[in-house]
């Protein structure tokens, strides 16, 4: 970009020095073995999805066809609480949980119960690390959250930095006719790791 007077509405010195940061950005940062293996890893599940591609006829736009995936585990999953029950049991408490609480699983965890939890998963907590949900927080509504992946296996995908070192990213197995990559945050106390 050339500095045009005629034109300008601010100081030469001002568009050079803002040239210059756009300029270092421009410049790709250098990509770890686990960006790496992240592409190839997705690349890897599009392709075992697909079974090829069908040609129009007419010149229009071609047809993928994708391979179905093993169904979803069947996982007994508690009833979902009515409004109405929920609305009676959080009336006056302005603490409640959305989700019916349960007496095995704190929906807060304090600081200390979060570190014994990431101590606890030292060993098997990395990246491409197989794992198996096998715990959601209470569910609020059953088409929405976590627990619609339980009984599934994936991959840690990413490690969450430390204000969610309790947490990670799992990018978990196609099932059914799924044909996009259902990666979510997952909580490390859910998962169970695959030998």
């Amino acid at each position: 970009m050339i500095y045009n007077p005629c034109i300008a509405t601010v100081p030469e010195a001002e568009v050079n020095e803002l040239m210059a940061i756009v300029r270092d950005q421009a410049e790709p940062r250098q990509l770890s073995d686990d960006d790496r293996w992240r592409a190839a890893y997705a690349e890897e599940q599009r392709r075992r999805r697909i079974v090829g591609y069908q040609q129009d006829l007419f010149a229009s736009t071609a047809i993928t066809h994708y391979r179905r995936s093993p169904a979803a585990p069947f996982v007994e999953r508690p009833p979902v609480e009515t409004v109405a029950a929920k609305l009676d049991r959080i009336m006056g408490d302005p603490f409640a949980t959305f989700g019916p609480p349960r007496s095995d699983r704190p929906s807060i965890l304090t600081h200390r119960q979060r570190q014994t939890i990431v101590r606890g998963a030292a060993n098997w907590l990395k990246v491409r690390q197989r794992v198996t949900l096998i715990d959601a927080p209470g569910l609020v509504d059953p088409a929405f959250g976590i627990q619609r992946y339980l009984g599934r296996h994936g991959v840690i995908w990413r490690l969450c930095g430390s204000t969610f070192a309790d947490h990670c990213y799992v990018f978990f197995d196609a099932v059914g006719a799924e044909r996009t990559a259902k990666i979510h945050m997952v909580e490390v106390r859910d998962l169970v790791p695959l030998s």
